[in-house]
């Protein structure tokens, strides 16, 4: 049981009518319990009985009893923020106690409660601190445990602390020793400064000052030198004497910076100085200024003779060698060689763009150290660009085309409405716009021949004289006459060795020669004025012939490839615009196509035409196609060999409608004749060949095929394109087969034409005419396929060859059923004829139905001899003949036989089926059957012969 709880049941066990009092202490209680009571230090309780009891009998005490823990302590004592002020603080410490005692209410409640409800009420109520003895007893309790410890503690320590406080003192001791020797050396320090160290000193001093004296002597003849050395640079560059006047300015920098020579001063610093070094940057920049005028003349003065000096037709030859040889790769990549050689070089010497002179060179070199040493290459490189450009520009400007008639009218124009104010830039752009279009085919080639070669020319030497830049500096760099190396030379272990002049920090200056961006800018810059050429003449271009386009197209692709080999940046503007040229151009082609095509059928008579030898090469040439490009097409695309040949002359342009369909191919002038752009007739086949298998064709398969070569062509020489060419020939085949179907089958030539009706000629060449299509669809869709060999287009040539055949099956069936009919009506007639009466010859007016039938059929089979093959021929001809032994054969059986003269002449007409139409091919022996079954015929009712015998001569010889 705790102390607490025990002065509290002692309290209460206390009796009712007594008044509470204080509690004894706690050291009162431990003296007056005896073994029972506990020991406690000194400085707690300063009524202790300590002066009662000797220290051995406290001693014996304190270790016979255990020390209370401090645990038993409240922890809100240790806490570092504790306040007794604060009320929760003291409402904890004091135990929730009244610091004023309440007035009791009864004074006789405490009788009256028995003991038990005693207790239960003295728990509940709250105490007054001046009479909690409980309280106190607890607060003393816990102070005498604190000093406990405490005391414990500082009785460990004690020894400790006296020898660290002794050590302390001896140290103290030391120190006031050492200050005192410390001082004694301070003041033996001052005695000898005084007697020797100061004398000495001021005699260094002016030892010093004279010193300084003659460095400012030396330093004012510096300056002096200076001067002077500025002022006969300046002096030099007003006399040309660019490398004199450089020299100076090294001089006096030199001065400046007090090197070369023992003795000077660098004098950067001195403000006196100051103008000068400003004006000295001033002289340096002038200098590098002439140095750039030199630098930049030189090299321009060098591109403008090399563009001048080449011709175009070597620059065409040299666009012709990098293209062939670049198509030479492309089919060694593809291994489709064969018999293709790599192209043989116009000349054994290198291109005339490679070659530069020493004296330039040297001349270059001159002209970079200067830069270098005048510090201006980086100002001079970005003069020499910015030169370049302009003249880019200005050699566009230089060939555009500039007609007299147009200025003058131009000129009254603006004067009238300005009153003498010069041509604004809208109206000259206005003037060359409309020079440009009225230009033709050829001048418009000649003018694109020269800005293409020139600015091609230009960009070439550009790229040599970069090379020689290099070269230049790195020789430069090795012989010590600068160090001008560019970064990439440098990167690659190039030292920069530099004369012994070097920047402020100590270096050579690094410069940079590399000027292939110039490239390309300057080709972006000749594109973007080229496109505006271009599209300016789009409308024109789009209508230009076969031939012209193709050579527009070839050397607008020539220069494309030249400025892709020499810029590693170019732009889309010109391939865009060209391209959209060629779409246009297409379209245009394509729709002139479809109205010639259908202008042709309508107005075709439908009659064999010969085939001239010309005519014969190109269906050769679209065979071959299918295997290798036609020479005779690739050649059309090869502007540099037409250009020779023409020999500065060009074809004469035609008008835009016969332009735009082809001018350089004959045209049918409608009334089934040719004209072939005034050219004398060519003697021809009568027939077209293919695969060994002849065809006879009439005006419209002849045209159709001139303009598949004319497709093949566009599809060779524009590989871009050959998906919408493609497409662009199978809607053109598609239009000649059905169109050939309603005109011949649906008999709308007799229409269109003026034939009074399809006859069997009409429908042979209308079957020769698909048939040669459907011989060449193979090679048209092979040909394709080299080109586009994913295009999804290859199925629809097989489609569009189907419905040929069938277009042409129903042209033959068209045949066949044409004799079927004549054989019904032949056959009525055999039915209803009188067979006992005599025939009446053809002579005397008598139109027999078998010499009708054998003629007919030696008619049909003439004409289709004469047109179709024989495989067809016969594919024909042997329906019609058995036609004929079927229904023939079912005549004679229907027919009642009277008499054996009716017989005889049946037999007769038997017979003359065979003699006439046995040898006709598709035979067959039909005649034969029909002889068996006219043999076979039964004679009824004989009786009646001679009557009708009679009859048969009185009116043969009436």
């Amino acid at each position: 049981m705790g102390l607490e709880e025990h002065i509290r049941l002692a309290n209460v066990n206390q009796p009712k009518h007594q008044s509470i009092s204080p509690s004894p202490s706690v050291i009162d209680l431990v003296v007056a319990g005896g073994e029972n009571g506990f020991s406690q230090g000194a400085g707690g309780g300063g009524n202790i009985s300590s002066t009662n009891s000797s220290p051995k009998r406290r001693r014996a005490r304190r270790g016979s009893l255990a020390v209370t823990p401090l645990s038993t302590v409240p922890t809100i004592y240790f806490d570092e923020n504790f306040q007794l002020e604060n009320p929760r603080t003291f409402d904890v410490v004091s135990e929730r106690s009244d610091v004023i005692c309440p007035t009791p209410a009864n004074s006789t409640e405490g009788s009256v409660l028995s003991s038990g409800a005693s207790v239960s009420s003295l728990n509940s109520q709250r105490r007054a601190l001046a009479t909690n003895a409980i309280l106190q007893e607890k607060l003393s309790w816990y102070m005498d445990t604190v000093e406990v410890h405490l005391i414990s503690s500082i009785s460990t320590a004690s020894s400790s602390f006296f020898a660290a406080l002794g050590d302390l003192r001896e140290l103290h001791s030391e120190a006031t020793a050492s200050v005192q020797k410390i001082q004694g050396l301070r003041n033996e320090l001052v005695r000898l400064d005084e007697e020797q160290a100061v004398k000495g000193l001021e005699i260094v001093r002016l030892r010093r000052r004279r010193d300084n004296i003659a460095r400012l002597e030396g330093a004012v003849k510096q300056t002096e030198r200076v001067l002077q050395t500025f002022q006969s640079a300046e002096r030099a560059l007003v006399d040309n004497e660019v490398d004199a006047a450089l020299v100076g300015v090294a001089e006096t920098e030199r001065l400046i910076c007090g090197r070369g020579q023992e003795g000077l001063l660098d004098l950067r610093h001195v403000r006196a100085l100051e103008a000068v070094s400003a004006d000295l940057v001033h002289l340096r920049w002038r200098i590098g200024k002439a140095f750039e005028a030199r630098f930049v003349e030189g090299l321009l003065t060098d591109l403008r003779k090399h563009v001048e000096r080449v011709p175009p037709a070597e620059t065409l030859r040299r666009f012709a060698q990098s293209f062939q040889r670049e198509q030479y790769q492309r089919f060694v990549s593809a291994r489709q060689q064969g018999d293709l050689q790599p192209p043989p070089r116009s000349s054994s010497l290198p291109p005339e763009y490679t070659q530069l002179s020493d004296s330039l060179r040297s001349q270059l070199m001159r002209h970079l150290n200067g830069l270098q040493r005048a510090k201006h290459v980086n100002e001079a490189v970005q003069a020499y660009r910015d030169a370049v450009i302009k003249e880019a520009k200005s050699l566009i400007r230089r060939n555009m085309p500039s007609d007299d008639d147009n200025e003058s009218v131009m000129s009254g124009m603006t004067n009238s409405r300005s009153g003498g104010i010069r041509t604004s830039s809208q109206d000259r752009s206005m003037l060359l716009a409309r020079s440009l279009r009225s230009l033709g085919p050829a001048d418009s080639e000649d003018l694109l021949v020269k800005i293409y070669t020139s600015v091609s020319e230009l960009v070439r030497r550009l790229g040599t004289q970069q090379k020689m830049l290099l070269d230049v500096t790195m020789r430069m760099g090795e012989t010590g006459v600068g160090g001008m190396l560019s970064p990439r030379l440098e990167q690659n272990g190039f030292p920069g060795v530099t004369n012994g002049e070097q920047n402020p920090n100590g270096g050579p200056e690094p410069i940079s020669m590399d000027i292939s961006d110039l490239i390309s800018s300057a080709v972006e810059i000749a594109q973007s004025q080229i496109v505006k050429i271009v599209k300016v003449r789009s409308e024109q271009v789009t209508v230009y012939g076969t031939d012209w386009f193709l050579r527009y197209f070839t050397l607008n692709r020539l220069f494309t490839q030249e400025c892709e080999a020499v810029s590693v940046r170019v732009g889309s503007g010109l391939q865009n615009a060209v391209s959209a040229q060629i779409r246009e151009f297409l379209n245009l082609w394509q729709r002139e196509r479809i109205r010639m095509l259908a202008e042709c059928l309508e107005k075709d008579k439908w009659a064999p035409r010969e085939f001239e030898d010309e005519q014969q090469k190109g269906v050769d040439r679209i065979m071959e196609a299918a295997t290798r490009d036609p020479e005779d097409w690739v050649r059309a695309g090869r502007i540099w060999e037409l250009r020779d040949e023409e020999d500065n002359t060009a074809p004469t342009p035609m008008p835009t409608s016969v332009a735009a369909g082809g001018s350089d191919t004959a045209v049918s002038n409608g009334n089934g004749t040719e004209t072939n752009g005034g050219r004398a007739p060519v003697s021809g086949k009568p027939h077209a060949v293919v695969d060994n298998q002849k065809f006879i064709l009439p005006e419209s398969g002849i045209m159709v095929l001139r303009e598949l070569e004319g497709y093949l062509k566009l599809l060779i020489v524009i590989p871009g394109m050959a998906a919408d060419i493609a497409n662009n020939l199978l809607s053109f085949l598609k239009l000649h087969n059905s169109r050939t179907y309603q005109l011949i089958l649906g008999a709308g030539a007799t229409r269109t034409a003026g034939l009074k009706s399809i006859t069997t000629k009409h429908l042979a060449m209308a079957s020769q005419g698909l048939s040669i299509i459907t011989s060449l669809l193979p090679y048209l869709r092979e040909t394709v396929r080299r080109r586009t060999p994913q295009s999804p287009t290859l199925q629809d040539f097989d489609r569009v060859k189907l419905t040929y055949q069938q277009y042409q099956s129903e042209i033959h069936t068209k045949l066949i059923s044409i004799m079927s009919e004549r054989v019904k009506i032949h056959v009525l007639n055999l039915k209803a004829q009188d067979w006992d009466a005599a025939r009446i010859s053809e002579e005397a007016g008598g139109k027999y139905y078998m010499e009708t039938l054998c003629k007919e059929t030696t008619v049909l089979h003439k004409v289709l001899s004469k047109h179709l093959p024989k495989e067809v021929l016969v594919g024909i001809m042997t329906p019609v003949f058995e036609d004929y032994r079927v229904r023939l054969g079912d005549g004679f059986r229907d027919v009642v036989v009277r008499s054996e003269g009716a017989k005889e002449r049946m037999i007769q007409d038997a017979q003359m089926f065979i003699d006439r139409l046995s040898k006709l091919d598709g035979y067959s022996n039909s005649g034969a059957a029909i002889l068996l079954i006219a043999r076979a015929k039964v004679v009824i009712g004989r009786s009646s012969t001679p009557a009708i015998s009679s009859n048969n001569s009185s009116s043969s010889s009436q």
